[in-house]
């Protein structure tokens, strides 16, 4: 939901700093030797990600430890991130937290809604190890978003969710998340995806798998309900004298706020009420 620039450090980089410091000399070698080609590795990623074809790369079994890479088995490739990459003290820790404070705080796959406390692996190690320490797979995340997704991952291209390095712009820019207004005491927001008529069948049904595998839909309109009775607090007194109209226009123009992503939760929010004919006619007295 926010795009992000790509990791300052590639894949080779990321790879020597995580095997500097394993303290085995022969397991450093090892390591080594068998990345003979790390460059081959990130750029056959880097392709498949820019297709959304990530889906199609070979799965390893999460039952036993088979080899994925020359020597090196699933549990050797996934020790490099859960022992030499992510602890304090290991070499490659200062790469760890330049990943995650690059996004800002701001969690990308939820539209900043959570706070950034961990890096989420895109393909998922149990699945995909050999791209256990691959700064481009490497999401800065809030916790809830890499909870929810665990390690479930597609396995065709409709089903993939958006990568935050490497979907194209139309993802973040072009509107796909809208609202309507359930008219309760209080009133609700209720969040869904229409994506654009010209996009592709397999865009529209990646911004759906996206919205349902991180719970945009109730994560949105929590934010939506405590929100909310700000707006209603101001109808009721600086707007109170307001034509339905003029309360309508002054929503739209919070809605068209350049400073939030056109499907951040709260500027939907905004251009869903403005177009309310019975939320904009409420004086909620």
């Amino acid at each position: 939901m926010k795009k992000l620039s790509l990791p300052k450090v590639n894949f080779s980089t990321a790879l020597a700093e995580a095997i500097s410091g394993i303290g085995s000399e022969a397991a450093r070698l090892a390591y080594t030797a068998a990345f003979a080609d790390p460059l081959a590795v990130e750029t056959n990623y880097a392709d498949c990600a820019k297709a959304a074809t990530l889906y199609a790369q070979p799965r390893v079994t999460t039952i036993d430890d088979p080899l994925v890479h020359g020597t090196l088995r699933k549990s050797d490739l996934t020790k490099l991130y859960t022992q030499y990459f992510v602890p304090e003290g290991k070499p490659a820790r200062r790469l760890y937290q330049d990943i995650k404070v690059a996004a800002g705080g701001k969690c990308p796959l939820c539209g900043g809604v959570g706070h950034v406390r961990t890096l989420d692996h895109y393909l998922p190690k149990a699945n995909f190890p050999l791209y256990a320490v691959m700064p481009t797979n490497l999401v800065p995340c809030c916790r809830d978003c890499n909870s929810e997704k665990l390690n479930a991952f597609a396995v065709v291209k409709g089903n993939q969710t958006l990568h935050p390095y490497f979907d194209h712009e139309r993802f973040f820019n072009e509107k796909w998340i809208h609202a309507r207004v359930i008219p309760t005491t209080p009133p609700v927001l209720e969040y869904f995806v229409v994506p654009p008529d010209d996009w592709h069948e397999d865009d529209k049904s990646r911004v759906r798998s996206h919205f349902v595998e991180y719970g945009l839909a109730e994560k949105f309109s929590v934010e939506a309900a405590a929100d909310l009775p700000e707006t209603i607090q101001t109808r009721r007194t600086t707007m109170s004298a307001h034509s339905a109209q003029e309360f309508s226009r002054y929503l739209a123009e919070k809605g068209q706020t350049a400073t939030l992503p056109v499907n951040n939760w709260r500027r939907v929010m905004f251009s869903t009420l403005a177009a309310d004919p019975w939320f904009c006619s409420q004086t909620f007295d």
